[in-house]
């Protein structure tokens, strides 16, 4: 058996070489979960679910993360701006390693099914500004959305 597992190891560290070179790390990526908690605390559960099944809701089916960084190009700093989204249902997201280098701000939004909800139905934490470094990871951590799910024939409610 020792000698099996010796035979296998440069296959294995072949194998590992190979899956090592074919991911291209062009940028910076961003890691981030998030949770959504209802506006009122009058409702028992402190956490509700992408579907929140509370009358006049919508459904949240998706939380995009936004960014503009600011890079510089020829000796002026210039903004880029992009975003990724993910599943509401997945709580987690990672994008790959595309962001450019430099100073970034971070910001998330619900989206529903007709597109970004309504900002008087959400409440999303602060804009984050971090340092983007090629091959780095930035981490956001968990993050909270606060949305309107209770009272809605008198207000707005998340995806309405």
């Amino acid at each position: 058996m020792r000698a099996n597992s010796r035979s296998n190891h440069p296959v294995l560290v072949g194998i590992l070489c190979a899956l090592a070179a074919c991911g291209n790390v062009d940028g910076g990526a961003v890691e981030l979960s998030w949770k959504l908690r209802p506006a009122s605390s009058a409702l028992e559960d402190k956490f509700v679910n992408c579907r929140s099944g509370q009358d006049g809701t919508g459904t949240v089916t998706a939380v995009r993360l936004d960014w503009t960084v600011d890079v510089v190009v020829n000796g002026a700093v210039e903004q880029q701006v992009d975003q990724e989204e993910w599943p509401c249902g997945d709580s987690h997201g990672v994008t790959g390693f595309v962001l450019p280098e430099g100073s970034a701000l971070f910001a998330i939004t619900p989206l529903c099914d007709f597109g970004p909800a309504a900002p008087a139905t959400f409440v999303a934490p602060a804009v984050e500004q971090r340092q983007v470094i090629v091959g780095d990871t930035v981490s956001l951590g968990a993050l909270e959305l606060i949305v309107q799910v209770s009272n809605c024939d008198v207000q707005p409610c998340i995806c309405q």
